[in-house]
């Protein structure tokens, strides 16, 4: 890379493609004193984690000056974008910039995630992919994908014998209906990682079915709302009952937790409503909540949802009389 520190900012650019997150690395920027004056480097301010191994501090002039910098650890996957600004004493307000850029990976690269999360509605099996990528030195053979569950199947692909693998996952619909975590194995030949881990959490929606499927409150403290009467709004919730293919769908809610109101609203499409939650104050009282709403449907085959609700009240200790 070579660049020189005139009349007006100089930008040089380095690509150093793909490095792996332990990968040594350090690179040699050259520039030109292109001027009739010696030069002298004050100081060289650059992005972490890159730091200066050597440097040239006179450079005489139509000589060349270099300053050597190395890729330090620790380093964060994904796409690196780093500058080395080359101050001088002569030009304090005209830094010589070079820009360092590149893509640093892990020795096993998962795209996207290293986990599937899908989730289907019953009758419709859902497939999903995660692709494998070795950056390691050597090459290895994924081997097979094994799982305890049969809530799905997995398939492998070898897209790049080696190097590049796809994991596909499929959803089957007839499963028990709800969230489930599994883990997937993939056996490997690999000495340094003979097996990978992949976590599948998938969902099997019935035809009728609510998102979410509970009502979390958290802590709720009265004597904060009291005292911040505006963030009674922020407590609200909802959540949405759908009707898979409905035309015409219709509910009714209620609930036995004291403190909540609730109210309904339909969907311009008629196939869901939803179901908003909204925190009374005043019917607040102390102590740990575990109640449900309670959804009743015109759909013949799911008459009643229930939507558990948690939450805990607290009050701050009042001091004896």
């Amino acid at each position: 890379v070579w660049g020189q520190p005139p009349q007006n900012s100089q930008r040089n650019s380095f690509d150093f493609g793909t490095l792996g997150v332990e990968d040594e690395w350090q690179h040699t920027l050259r520039f030109e004193n292109s001027g009739s004056e010696p030069l002298e480097i004050k100081d060289v301010q650059l992005t972490p984690p890159l730091v200066v191994t050597t440097m040239t501090s006179n450079v005489q002039p139509g000589k060349s000056g270099i300053v050597t910098v190395r890729l330090d650890r620790p380093r964060e996957n994904g796409e690196f974008q780093g500058t080395v600004a080359v101050n001088f004493r002569s030009q304090p307000s005209n830094p010589l910039v070079f820009e360092v850029v590149g893509k640093i990976v892990p020795p096993i690269e998962f795209d996207p995630l290293p986990m599937f999360f899908v989730s289907t509605q019953r009758g419709q099996n859902k497939t999903a992919s995660i692709e494998i990528i070795n950056h390691e030195h050597g090459t290895f053979e994924i081997l097979r994908a094994e799982h305890a569950s049969s809530r799905f199947t997995t398939q492998l692909e070898a897209l790049q014998p080696g190097r590049r693998y796809r994991l596909s996952l499929t959803l089957k619909s007839d499963g028990p209906a709800g969230r489930m975590n599994d883990t997937i194995t993939l056996v490997t030949s690999s000495r340094e990682h003979p097996s990978l881990k992949i976590q599948a959490h998938t969902n099997v929606n019935e035809r009728v079915h609510v998102f979410p499927d509970k009502v979390d409150l958290g802590t709720i403290s009265i004597d904060y709302l009291k005292a911040h009467a505006e963030t009674v709004e922020s407590l609200s919730t909802s959540v949405i009952v759908y009707q898979d293919g409905g035309k015409d769908f219709q509910i009714s809610a209620t609930t036995d937790v004291p403190f909540l109101e609730l109210s309904t609203s339909q969907a311009q499409l008629k196939d869901r409503f939803e179901v908003r939650v909204k925190v009374v104050p005043e019917k607040l009282k102390s102590g740990e909540v575990n109640g449900a709403v309670v959804v009743v449907t015109n759909d013949p085959e799911f008459r009643h949802l229930t939507i558990p609700v948690r939450a805990v009240i607290e009050v701050a200790d009042r001091p004896a009389p």
